[in-house]
């Protein structure tokens, strides 16, 4: 494997996923854009700094819901708490980011209540954040609206010293009267600002750390529903055990484990609501959940200048395409379908055939491979199933203990 950064491969993906998400589309980024500015002036030093990037552009990230959206685009969030856990447990596993989890946890801090509390706990970074996305919603997407800055200004500037903090207000206040911190605002993309920051927390990343980043992403995903909270992480360690039984080398498989937490990613731009309806989808309604494989396929592309990224990206974006031609979203027929990709899609299937569902109960694995076998087989590849049925023990312990591991974190990360 070559060479890859924290900032390779956090900065692309963390940009993509901005681009498409449905809920939020574009907020990250803009308030990242806005602390970035806000940090400099400050001068904090580039480790602060770049944790503090990382943070705005992922500080929304406990929200899961069309409800929550709702609730944190008014101009008073009334019950911050929630998402700023939830966003702040999906991170914290990762080494790297334990402070950044902790800068999320207290994005909506006030600064009268932070008085109370030590800085390790309250991160100065939190404060930055806290304005940096209220002046992003109270600008409502406008930034060069004479009108809504100035409304903007007066609206932070009432409440310094109770909501905002007075060090991070007085450096809004003296970019406020520059033309360059206003246009950048729409003009500053997150890849962007990651190349300005030299940080000694843009380590390179060992194997062990991309598995543990593709594990977060995959919470973005499935934590927003019950339902789904365990799938990823199921499909990713059914595809690895999989691709031992095909004799995949220990990196191939690991390949497939990174591709089993991000063959869902592009669901991000899917509204929530039909991912979870508790009935059958119309037509319309599948055709657009459809369009979550596409997704999956142009986030992971921005990774594409790493080779070694090449086959996780396939793999995950054609995970549902069928041998016939008759799959999604390419049409592409057996010739183009590898055994990774194969692998993905058989685990994908029974992972999702033996979990709860908002319209029926989980099934055992011998009707789960009933449904395969006499329905989708034929469109994947009915001898590779073969293989498959033959260790039916070890899948069904595999993913009983795959299920009650992934709805443990889910329930500590839902418990506020």
């Amino acid at each position: 494997m070559e060479k890859l950064t924290l900032r390779d491969l956090a900065g692309p993906i963390i940009k993509s996923i901005d681009s498409f998400n449905f809920l939020l589309k574009s907020h990250h980024r803009r308030t990242t854009a806005i602390a970035y500015q806000l940090g400099k002036q400050i001068r904090l030093n580039n480790d602060e700094l770049f944790e503090l990037v990382v943070a705005a552009s992922l500080h929304d990230i406990g929200a899961l819901s069309i409800h929550d959206r709702d609730q944190l685009t008014q101009e008073d969030v009334i019950t911050p708490l929630p998402h700023c856990i939830m966003g702040s447990c999906m991170l914290a596993p990762f080494a790297a980011f334990q402070n950044i989890a902790q800068i999320i946890r207290n994005h909506h801090i006030k600064y009268y209540e932070s008085l109370q509390i030590s800085n390790k706990k309250a991160p100065f970074q939190s404060h930055i954040i806290n304005l940096a996305d209220r002046v992003d919603i109270f600008l409502s997407h406008d930034s060069h609206n004479p009108n809504l800055k100035l409304k903007t200004m007066n609206k932070i500037k009432a409440n310094v010293g109770t909501i905002y903090h007075p060090k991070v207000f007085n450096a809004f206040e003296d970019l406020s009267g520059t033309d360059q911190f206003w246009t950048e605002i729409n003009s500053l993309d997150i890849s962007q600002i990651f190349l300005r920051i030299d940080s000694d927390i843009n380590f390179e990343l060992s194997l062990d750390n991309i598995v543990d980043f593709s594990l977060i992403l995959s919470r973005i995903i499935d934590y927003r529903c019950h339902f789904t909270a365990a799938h990823s992480y199921t499909v990713a360690h059914l595809s690895g055990l999989l691709g031992e039984y095909f004799g995949f080398s220990s990196e191939k498989c690991t390949k497939l484990l990174i591709a089993g937490y991000l063959h869902d990613l592009g669901k991000i731009g899917i509204d929530p609501s039909l991912l979870d309806k508790p009935g059958p989808l119309s037509d319309q309604e599948f055709n657009i959940v459809k369009q979550h494989a596409y997704y999956t396929g142009q986030i992971l592309n921005e990774l594409n200048s790493s080779e070694w990224f090449l086959e996780i990206i396939t793999w995950a974006e054609r995970h549902h395409e069928k041998s016939d031609g008759s799959g999604y979203p390419y049409g592409l027929d057996d010739s183009k379908l590898d055994v990774g990709t194969k692998i993905l899609a058989f685990a994908d299937i029974i992972s999702a055939l033996m979990e709860d569902r908002p319209y029926r109960k989980k099934l055992s694995i011998h009707t789960a491979f009933e449904i395969i076998r006499n329905n989708m087989a034929s469109f994947i590849s009915p001898g590779m199933f073969q293989t498959i049925e033959r260790h039916g023990d070890q899948i069904n312990e595999l993913i009983i203990k795959c299920q009650a591991h992934t709805l443990e974190q889910y329930k500590i990360s839902t418990t506020y």
